[in-house]
């Protein structure tokens, strides 16, 4: 798991910094907002020994089990469940990563907007994407800590209300043979500017699997595009 670190370029920052229409009347100068994107990325690591299951509880009944086929089913076996047949079953496993902004110019950009969230699972090259039921992305404040109903979400239709935490994609009911690569749905409504401009923050991901893996660890790599308002005032 490591860092992610938003950059927005200096150097872009300053070009853009001086852009304006002019006007020949009365020689003013009507300074204008400039939208440009920018990619970042963030890689993503599950252990395998995170997905625990020697615990599993189905109709009140545990279960211990040892091991499963790469990108078998979750499932009880029917020698265990006394004729009941498999039962299917999902784990979920959350991680919080530390996420920074270090420019100190991030305050001149605003309405930073999620454009687009790809997925792609770098190596497990026998199992895709199908092994999840769901993933969700949220980013949430330092001071965030629990799940997501500890979390005071960001009501688009009130911004001047307090919150914690955005949304800002997600994907739910994974299809089978989706592939090693995926498109999130991006939550259009989110605005970043509370998380960017603090400098440091954390990015929430959680994932359901309704099949296992057999490698030690699963590395998903995140590519995130946003859309950026630089404001350029005189």
């Amino acid at each position: 798991m490591k860092h992610l670190h938003f950059f927005i370029p200096l150097l872009l920052l300053l070009s853009l910094g001086c852009t304006k229409i002019e006007k020949l009347e009365a020689n003013n100068q009507e300074f204008v907002e400039t939208i440009f994107h920018i990619s970042e990325s963030i890689t993503y690591t599950i252990p395998n020994s995170a997905l625990d299951f020697t615990n599993v509880t189905l109709g009140g009944t545990t279960y211990n089990l040892t091991s499963f086929a790469n990108c078998a089913d979750l499932a009880v076996p029917a020698i265990l469940t006394l004729g009941l047949g498999e039962l299917a079953f999902t784990l979920d496993y959350d991680d919080f990563i530390p996420t920074e902004n270090p420019n100190p110019l991030a305050d001149l950009a605003h309405h930073i907007r999620p454009r687009s969230l790809n997925l792609e699972l770098i190596n497990i090259t026998d199992c895709d994407f199908s092994m999840l039921e769901r993933v969700t992305l949220y980013f949430v404040m330092d001071s965030v800590s629990g799940s997501v109903s500890d979390f005071t979400l960001q009501n688009p239709a009130n911004l001047d209300t307090p919150f914690d935490a955005v949304k800002i994609g997600e994907y739910d009911n994974i299809p089978e043979n989706i592939g090693s690569t995926m498109a999130l749905t991006v939550n259009e409504d989110a605005i970043l500017d509370q998380f960017i401009h603090a400098g440091t923050f954390q990015t929430y991901i959680t994932t359901t699997f309704d099949k296992a893996f057999t490698a030690p660890e699963a590395i998903i790599s995140v590519d995130m595009e946003l859309e950026v308002t630089l404001n350029n005032e005189p």
